[in-house]
This record gives structure tokens, C-alpha cells and sequence, in this order.
């Protein structure tokens, strides 16, 4: 009798497992982690393919501030996404990698974006050289990378997965001659220019400009990235008695230039590029850089309702006002998501279709449509800085 009361107990509690462990595999715990039960079957299908992308871009070293613009920008637009409910039913989010700007770890990034199959796209890369470096291996791999900031001409023959949403400095560089020569009135200009691929390519592209519109160069002098000491270049420019000086690069070097140049009594014009287009050139340069002129890509004092609605949720986040680079990085995002949306699913191949199927899409920088080169077209736009922070130049391009 004993024996058998054992028996019906270890029974009854065999029974008892049994129904439990069916309970769970049936998705009656809500902690259940299961990959084969019904319930977490559901919820993956509700909840879609994610809409990860890449970040490329430099986050330390001495560029490391413009991997940040790129960085603040992403997290407006995965919030936004996400308070939206995401893309195709997928949360959006990014892994981000290290460029440094520079070409060699531009490349081993890229292969970090290749390998990782969620990877649906590429925010970056910012720089041109880093941009021609990487470019090649997304192209051969079938990952569309949409460069907010690189803008070598070079840059448009490296294949159909490669996109970009800013001018070329060839498009930049003309147009700004023609708006210094025939909008400003300026005949004798000299140019200032970082050595490399950008400052160095939209230079030229901005000499020759000028001499088709009338224009005389009467100086013209190069320096080094990290470069601290200008006023040998300076002096030998003061000496050309310029109307104008234009400055070909980005806005760390900008700023000492400008302090240099007021330090040796030089009272000229200056208009720089779109690497001087941030408000630390205000907060670097000071006095010195009050009313020079500035290229940009985004004017952050527009007020339709899009960029003020972009001003004011990156003003409550990062207390700050946001520059070109956020802004384009935004709108790299946004439009791959339109892409994806076009497209009906999350994918590498099926984004880049629809990119080249897309008519237009109006973003914040600007009305976005590209070339069979995957070139953007866009007017060029200007800002002047006053009271430190950047504003709308009086006066815009009559052409771009």
C-alpha cells in the first residue's frame, strides 16, 4: 500500500510537469524565449525586418566633431522612425564605424558594414577620400551607401550603389565663382586652400570659374590639414590687394585663418566653403570671422515647417543648433526609409532599386533628385555669420 501511494504521488507529479512544460511551449509564460513556439512566431512577423544601417564616419581623432553632426542627426531620424513604428514593421537603428576620415580605415569599415548582413545601407561616408577608399567595396558587395558630405567629382563613377546627397565640388565650385563674379561684383580674388582631395579639388574647380566669368586670381596659396601658422601665405595674399578671399576646406583651420588674416590689418571679404559651415566657426573664430560668407547645404534659420520641426527636436536633444552634416545625415536616413517604404521590404537590393526609381524627395536640405550617376541636384545656398551663429546671406545665387 505504501509502495503504491509512492507510486500515484511521483505519477501525479510526472503529470504536473508534463502540463507545465506544455503551458510554456505553448506561450502561456510571458517570459517565454522560445524560437519555436507560435507566440515568438508572431511577434517576429510583427515586428518586421529591422532597418539597420551603417554610420561611417570619423568619431575620434581631429575630425571627430563632424562623426558627431552625423551621429545627432541619425538619432532625430531613428526617433522619429520609430515613434512612427518604424519601417515595413522593423525598429530602426545603426551600428556605427570609425573611419577616422581617414582611406585606409575607411575601407576596413566597409568590410564591417559588408560582412554584417543586417546592414541595410550606409549613412556616410563623410570625406571624399574616404568615400573613393570605401566606395569600390560597396559597390562590388551590393550595399547602397549614401554619402551625406563627400563631394569629389571622382566619386560619380564609382557604380549604381553609390549615392550621395550633396553637390560635387565641380557643381559647388562653379557656382560659387559665378556668385562671387556676377552677385558680389568681385573682380580680384585670391583663394586660400586645404591640400586635400576636397579643398584642393574644389579650388581649382573654383579658379577656373572665376577666370570664365571675368575674374582675375591674383593669389593663390595651399597649407596642410593641422596646419596652425598661415600668415606667410596670408602676407604674400595681402600683397595681391584682393576683393575677395575665398577659402577652400574646414572651419578648424578657417577660423585661425581668419585671426591671422585680421591680425595683419587685412579687412577683406571672405567666403568659405562648405567645410567652414558649422556654428564652431563662430565659437572658434570670433570677431574674425563676423560676416564672412559661407557655403552650405542647410540653412537651419529656414522656417517652413520641416526644418523648424528638425531645428527643434535637435535643439531639445543636443542643445545646440544643427549644422549642415546633421541635417544631410537626416536626410540620408529619411530617404533610404522612403526607399525601403517604396520598396515594401528591408533589404540592401531592394533600397538601391528604389532609388533609382525615386522621382524626388523633398527633405530638409533641400529637394533631393539625382542623375544617372547618382548625383544629387541642388541649388547652392548661403550663409553669413552674425552674432556668431550662421544665418541667411542678403543676398543667394542668382544660378546654380
Amino acid at each position: 500500500m505504501v509502495k503504491n501511494r509512492k507510486l500515484l504521488v511521483l505519477l501525479l507529479m510526472a503529470l504536473l510537469v508534463v502540463v507545465v512544460v506544455a503551458a510554456i511551449g505553448c506561450g502561456g509564460s510571458s517570459t517565454a524565449t522560445t524560437s519555436g513556439g507560435s507566440g515568438s512566431a508572431t511577434t517576429a512577423a510583427a515586428a518586421g525586418v529591422p532597418f539597420k544601417f551603417g554610420l561611417g564616419a570619423p568619431f575620434t581623432g581631429q575630425y571627430a566633431n563632424y562623426g558627431t553632426d552625423l551621429r545627432n542627426g541619425a538619432d532625430i531620424a531613428i526617433a522619429q522612425l520609430n515613434a512612427a513604428g518604424g519601417v515595413n514593421g522593423g525598429q530602426a537603428s545603426y551600428v556605427v564605424g570609425d573611419d577616422l576620415g581617414d582611406p585606409k580605415q575607411a575601407v576596413l569599415v566597409a568590410q564591417q558594414f559588408i560582412n554584417d548582413k543586417s546592414v541595410l545601407f550606409v549613412d556616410g561616408h563623410m570625406f571624399s577620400g574616404a568615400t573613393l577608399a570605401a566606395g569600390p567595396k560597396y559597390q562590388t558587395a551590393g550595399l547602397p551607401m549614401i554619402s551625406p558630405s563627400a563631394t569629389n567629382p571622382d566619386i560619380s563613377a564609382l557604380g549604381s550603389f553609390i549615392w550621395r546627397i550633396c553637390i560635387t565640388d565641380a557643381v559647388q565650385g562653379a557656382g560659387l565663382a559665378k556668385y562671387s563674379v556676377n552677385d558680389l561684383g568681385f573682380k580680384k580674388i585670391a583663394i586660400m586652400f586645404d591640400d586635400s582631395d576636397y579643398g584642393r579639388g574644389l579650388a581649382n574647380a573654383y579658379e577656373a570659374a572665376v577666370k570664365t566669368a571675368g575674374g582675375t586670381i591674383v593669389d593663390k596659396e595651399q597649407y596642410t590639414s593641422g596646419d596652425t601658422d598661415f600668415k606667410a601665405q596670408l602676407t604674400k595674399i595681402k600683397a595681391g590687394s584682393p576683393d575677395l578671399l575665398f577659402l577652400s576646406g574646414y572651419y578648424p583651420e578657417g577660423s585661425k585663418i581668419a585671426a591671422q588674416a585680421r591680425e595683419l590689418g587685412m579687412t577683406v571679404q571672405m567666403l568659405g566653403s562648405d567645410g567652414y559651415a558649422s556654428d564652431e566657426l563662430g565659437k572658434l573664430g570670433g570677431a574674425a570671422v563676423e560676416g564672412m560668407l559661407v557655403s552650405t547645404f542647410f540653412d537651419y534659420t529656414k522656417t517652413d515647417d520641416a526644418t523648424t520641426n528638425f531645428v527643434n527636436a535637435y535643439k531639445a536633444k543636443f542643445n545646440a543648433n544643427p549644422d549642415w552634416f546633421a541635417a544631410n545625415s537626416y536626410d540620408v536616413i529619411m530617404l533610404a526609409a522612403q526607399a525601403a517604404k517604396n520598396a515594401g521590404k528591408n533589404d540592401r537590393t531592394a533600397i538601391n532599386d528604389a532609388l533609382t526609381k525615386l522621382d524626388e524627395y523633398k527633405g530638409i536640405s533641400g529637394t533631393i533628385k539625382f542623375d544617372q550617376n547618382g548625383d544629387v541636384i541642388k541649388p547652392l545656398s548661403i550663409v553669413i555669420v552674425k552674432n556668431g551663429a550662421l544665418t541667411t546671406a542678403p543676398k543667394q545665387p542668382s544660378e546654380s
